[in-house]
């Protein structure tokens, strides 16, 4: 028998290589560079090979195709997946550099940006998955990395305690997940996204679906709901986002995320959507308990770092009741509902990061995390005042903030699909995150600073303050100019054409 191998297109995969490359790299200057010179060459290094993998991205749009035998697509979804990702990778390096350094410098320079490149690279395999198997690949890969660098503060009991957390909660959802997929495969006898769809259609055509494949499709959101901190699967998140370095917070909050919603789309509405009217109701009731339990514990939360991880929580909630409208219907999704969760995604990206980059700022004045070391920040420090300003009311929602418009768009989502009541509640939800978001605020502006409390002062590198004013500009120009992004996000519906142009064929 004579075996017709497919040659890869590496065009396609030429983002990942890149991003591949950049790890190897930092791994060897990491190696054989003089320690003294590993803040600038390897920080440089580092925003230039992302900065690449962006330019070889962009190039892309337009483009749709699969290769590898359809493990690897390239589609809407993908683009503006990895372009979320990539995004999120530069800002945590720009606000790491200076805290790898000289906050904690026993962490490692390079070690710590090569983790962080593993864990973009996987995410990033995630985005352009075509197959369960490099999906959980994907999501594996970026896991591992963020483990450890949940953990790579090792001086502190607890960073190890929140990456050990982390790591052993994973275990189990990544375990559940592997065998909510065997239960798929065993359903349909495909691993392909696009081969499984077909199967389902042709076997369903009208009638349910057989208890097996439900309890996959049940184990499949318990998995990736864990990878996205949704309620009840939440459990690991405030220790984890806690004890782990601040850049390592802020990046972890929305790159493990993003893969996580990537992998969603990509099983729900690509693999599963004969499934949707069982899975869109399942997600709805998660988006609801998760939006308002993640708002409401954080009310009570007196540690910034703390509260803005129930907060994350919360912000899960929002995206999934983006999914949950979907409502698949004859091979036809709700076309606002996966572009209102991406434009989200890039607005929690820019406003998240940023709340977290005014932290580690805060940090090197010589300050901790709690709510009383933000006092009177306004009278000493007014420009990071300002941005954590800009930054929390974004993520309360108000206009004209790119805040806003990713709930706005999320609503319209929702009342398309007639879910009133979610949109009611994303509404609730916002009114009650204002009572912490406004609280630090109120301590900013109007609490003096204790007089006995001095600044040990370590000064913040200037990469660190462009990327705060990145940030800020990010977030107030992607809300008052919308458009071209929510136009991006829309290309996510070129994802059907490859499964189309396949059965056509």
């Amino acid at each position: 028998m004579t075996v017709h191998l497919e040659n890869p297109d590496w065009g396609m995969v030429l983002p990942q290589l890149i991003v591949l490359a950049l790890a190897i790299v930092v791994s060897l200057l990491d190696a054989f560079l003089p320690r003294e010179k590993h803040f600038t060459v390897i920080t440089g290094v580092s925003l230039v090979g992302f900065g690449a993998a962006i330019v070889a991205l962009l190039t892309q749009k337009g483009e749709t195709g699969e290769t590898f035998h359809g493990l690897f697509r390239l589609d809407g979804l993908s683009i503006f997946m990895n372009l979320v990702i990539l995004i999120a990778a530069v800002l945590t390096v720009l606000i790491s550099a200076s805290y790898v350094e000289y906050l904690d410098s026993k962490m490692g320079t390079g070690e710590f940006y090569t983790l962080v490149t593993f864990a973009v690279l996987g995410a990033m395999l995630t985005a352009s998955a075509g197959d369960m198997i490099m999906i959980y690949v994907g999501i594996e890969l970026s896991s591992v990395a963020t483990y450890i660098l949940t953990a790579f503060a090792k001086r502190r009991g607890t960073s190890l305690e929140g990456g050990l957390k982390y790591f052993m909660l994973g275990l189990f959802a990544s375990a559940i997940l592997l065998y909510g997929m065997a239960w798929i495969y065993g359903s349909t006898a495909s691993t392909g996204l696009d081969a499984i769809n077909a199967s389902l259609t042709a076997t369903l055509s009208g009638e349910d679906a057989n208890a097996g494949m439900l309890f996959g499709l049940l184990l499949v959101i318990v998995g990736l709901g864990f990878k996205l901190a949704a309620v009840p699967f939440h459990f690991w998140t405030p220790d984890a986002y806690d004890g782990a370095p601040t850049p390592v917070t802020g990046f972890m909050s929305v790159v493990p995320k993003a893969a996580a919603v990537a992998a969603m789309v990509r099983m729900m509405v690509q693999g599963l959507d004969a499934l949707s009217d069982d899975w869109t109701i399942v997600l709805a009731v998660l988006a609801f308990v998760t939006m308002l339990f993640g708002n409401v514990v954080a009310i009570s939360q007196r540690d910034v770092k703390r509260m803005l991880a129930y907060s994350s929580i919360a912000h899960t909630g929002y995206m999934l009741a983006g999914l949950a409208a979907v409502q698949v219907v004859d091979g036809v999704a709700n076309e606002r509902s996966v572009s209102s969760v991406l434009y989200y995604l890039i607005s929690y990206a820019f406003m998240n990061i940023g709340a977290f980059a005014v932290i580690v700022w805060v940090q090197h004045r010589g300050q901790g995390t709690g709510l009383d070391d933000f006092s009177g920040l306004a009278s000493r420090s007014p420009l990071p005042a300002l941005a954590m300003t800009i930054f929390l009311v974004s993520l309360m929602g108000i206009p004209p903030t790119i805040g806003f418009y990713g709930k706005y768009y999320v609503i319209v989502a929702l009342l398309d699909a007639n879910m009133l009541w979610l949109a009611i509640s994303i509404v609730v939800a916002s009114a009650i995150s204002a009572y912490f978001y406004l609280r630090v605020v109120a301590v900013m502006y109007f609490q003096e600073k204790a007089a006995d409390d001095t600044d040990r002062t370590v000064v913040p590198s200037t990469l660190l303050n462009v990327g705060i004013l990145v940030m800020v500009v990010g977030v107030l120009a992607l809300g008052l100019f919308s458009g071209p992004i929510i136009n991006l996000a829309n290309d996510w519906t070129n994802l059907f054409s490859i499964a189309a142009s396949a059965a056509g064929q």
